[in-house]
């Protein structure tokens, strides 16, 4: 079975044709395409479906469905953008983006299916990733924001009592800051600026500085951890086995790791080993009639 997994961020669409046998991205069918944030409806549409032809265009053999993963927030269940006043992808309020899709691509919508993107990269981590062999997976995204998901055997948990409400962690709160202002870019390098009173341009360049920068050493440090004082309940209450990082941040791993796993040395942690594929791995994976009709239900409190 081949099907077409999308990851589509504010300002970008990748999209990829994912081959359940092999599990792993067709060679040579991957599409990038910067998108207008700001656009109009149209614009911003047909930036889409012009990536996504150009994907389908890359083999000539049939698509059984196309999973996409989108920022929220989203009704992921009926394919409805629910995002504004975030200075993206406004113009898409309300818009049924699986009639919208459908029509242009001339597919069933049934086979246009949604789901959270940091979602989408833990499913794909736990399913063929670096978390396959672990029952009870959490998999945390670090870059604008952290996002989060919280898995048994491959499929998401939002509603139980060991997981906080809809399995997010950006909106909880760490010492009386809200998680996404801390564990996030602009978390770390307002951190630099504080310590050492200088502007700094993104955490790689941070990276580049900890063999000679002081402060540059300790934000890093700092960041593992209080990231590994936060995750440490959460962990704790869903039993897991596993901690998995992805996004950007998650590059600067050798610097924060050791503060991190210190704070829960019985639980396995890994850094992504799908990378930027993973979102588009996980969303391919929703065509699999069999495997989405176990989390369906979930799509509607997602």
């Amino acid at each position: 079975m081949k099907s077409i997994g999308v990851d589509i961020g504010g300002s970008h669409i990748t999209a990829g044709i994912y081959e359940d046998s092999k599990s792993e991205i067709h060679k040579g069918s991957l599409v990038y395409r910067k998108i207008n944030s700001q656009g109009s409806k149209g614009e911003i549409l047909n930036g889409w479906v012009d990536a996504l032809e150009e994907c389908r265009n890359t083999i000539d053999e049939e698509i059984n469905g196309i999973g996409i993963a989108m920022p929220g927030p989203f009704d992921y269940y009926n394919g409805i953008s629910l995002i504004k006043d975030v200075q993206k992808l406004n113009s898409l309020y309300k818009v049924n983006i699986r009639l919208e899709l459908a029509e242009k691509l001339r597919v069933q919508p049934s086979n246009i299916r949604f789901i959270n993107d940091a979602t989408a990269f833990s499913i794909a981590e736990a399913k063929v990733g670096c978390a396959r062999k672990y029952q009870r997976v959490v998999a945390v995204t670090l870059g604008t924001g952290i996002g989060a998901s919280f898995l048994i055997d491959g499929e998401p948990i939002i509603r139980d009592k060991s997981v906080p409400e809809g399995g997010f962690l950006y909106n909880q709160f760490y010492h009386n800051e809200m998680a996404d202002d801390i564990f996030s870019t602009r978390g770390i390098l307002g951190r630099y600026k504080s310590l050492s009173g200088k502007d700094i341009e993104n955490v790689r360049m941070l990276c580049d500085q900890v063999n000679k920068d002081n402060s540059a050493r300790q934000t890093l440090v700092q960041f593992g951890d209080e990231l590994g004082d936060f995750l440490k309940p959460y962990l704790k209450e869903f039993n897991a086995e596993i901690l998995v990082l992805g996004g950007n941040i998650s590059k600067a791993y050798p610097y924060f790791g050791e503060a991190l796993t210190a704070k829960f040395p019985g639980i396995e942690v890994k850094v992504s080993d799908l990378g930027e594929q993973a979102a588009i791995i996980g969303s391919a994976m929703l065509v699999n009639n069999s495997y989405y009709s176990t989390i369906k239900s979930t799509l509607k409190f997602m």
